[in-house]
């Protein structure tokens, strides 16, 4: 009565019916992926900086893994800058090499104090139920400020309002972005 098989069906399930109720917005733009059920995670939050800062420190510590200015704190995984859509699009293979996750990040104008707000998903691209907070932390590690324990390149803000909302069994737990971490970023 339990197993896999049964887990499997149950987290289909849930998926689809998430799908059907609307709970995954529609409006946000989210990388393809060609797993029947795989693990995803979508992001709306508030960065209290101009969208131009936000970009170039998202574009900073893509770029700053080549040269040793960033390390991503979550098992040394590698972002590269990808063509998927959005503001800015990334894909990241897991430190291990084993897995690759695509991200969009879209960016826009909040409000007259100069805040933007930031729409991100990102999705695996193999079957998965649960990913231990990596949808998540793929995203929020490139922008995440020193109020979050991450280290910047350019620019430090905080983000505020995040709201997610999880495909499959993925989950939110920023603690666990740092597991693994050579150093906080």
């Amino acid at each position: 009565p339990g197993g896999l098989a049964a887990q499997m069906l149950g987290a289909m399930r849930a998926t689809l019916l998430a799908l059907l109720a609307g709970a995954v917005e529609a409006s946000m733009t989210c990388p393809g992926t060609s797993a029947l059920v795989a693990c995803g995670m979508q992001v709306t939050a508030t960065a209290d900086a101009p969208c131009d800062q936000v970009l170039a420190e998202m574009k900073a510590r893509v770029a700053g893994q080549a040269r040793g200015a960033w390390v991503d704190p979550h098992n040394g995984g590698t972002y590269s800058v990808q063509s998927y859509g959005g503001t800015f699009s990334t894909s990241r293979v897991t430190g291990d090499r084993k897995y690759t996750d695509k991200q969009i990040f879209t960016l826009e104008p909040e409000g007259m104090g100069g805040a933007c707000k930031i729409e991100a998903c990102s999705r695996s691209q193999v079957f998965s139920i649960g990913d231990f907070g990596t949808n998540y932390c793929d995203l929020k590690m490139l922008y995440c400020g020193s109020r979050d324990g991450c280290k910047p390149v350019l620019h430090d803000f905080t983000v505020r309002s995040e709201d997610t909302q999880k495909f499959a069994q993925s989950s939110v737990n920023l603690r666990s972005c740092f597991k693994g971490d050579v150093e906080k970023v």
